[in-house]
């Protein structure tokens, strides 16, 4: 079976419908590396593979890959859970400062007019989700 129908079988299987495109995921990468100040971390779930668990911490000491193959294929991406900020390194003994960019990046989802949602582990970009756009963000309303 080839990875699309494969994908297509899982998505009719879980009755799950399509938030998101190449054209609207190439958008999101070229924004985030032309507008974030940095590229935030990111769990991806595909939809085929095995559910993963969540970081234990939102505040990491590393970026996130948003490169044109990071992300491939984009077709079979589930969500992917952004956490747009990270520890950066001050010294050995001076606490890590904490850099956030969520404003800009809520601002630039509503811009580009992305599936998403907001919750106390991060933003969530949907490529698929059950058939109920209700649980989703759209224009700049408020998270439900």
């Amino acid at each position: 079976m080839t990875a699309k129908r494969q994908i297509q079988a899982e998505l009719d299987r879980r009755g799950l419908a399509s938030f998101m495109n190449r054209t609207r995921w190439d958008a999101l990468r070229k924004a985030v590396a032309e507008e974030l100040p940095f590229p935030p971390p990111y769990q991806l779930q595909d939809v085929t593979a095995p559910r993963q668990a969540l970081w234990e911490s939102d505040e990491v000491d590393f970026h996130g890959d948003w490169s044109d193959e990071s992300l491939e294929p984009v077709l079979g991406i589930e969500w992917l859970r952004v956490v747009p900020r990270w520890r950066k390194h001050v010294g050995m003994r001076v606490a890590p400062e904490i850099v956030d960019c969520s404003d800009q990046f809520r601002d630039l989802l509503v811009r580009l007019r992305l599936p998403w949602r907001e919750d106390g582990r991060g933003f969530w970009i949907y490529g698929y989700a059950p058939a109920d756009p209700a649980t989703l963000t759209w224009d700049g309303e408020k998270p439900t």
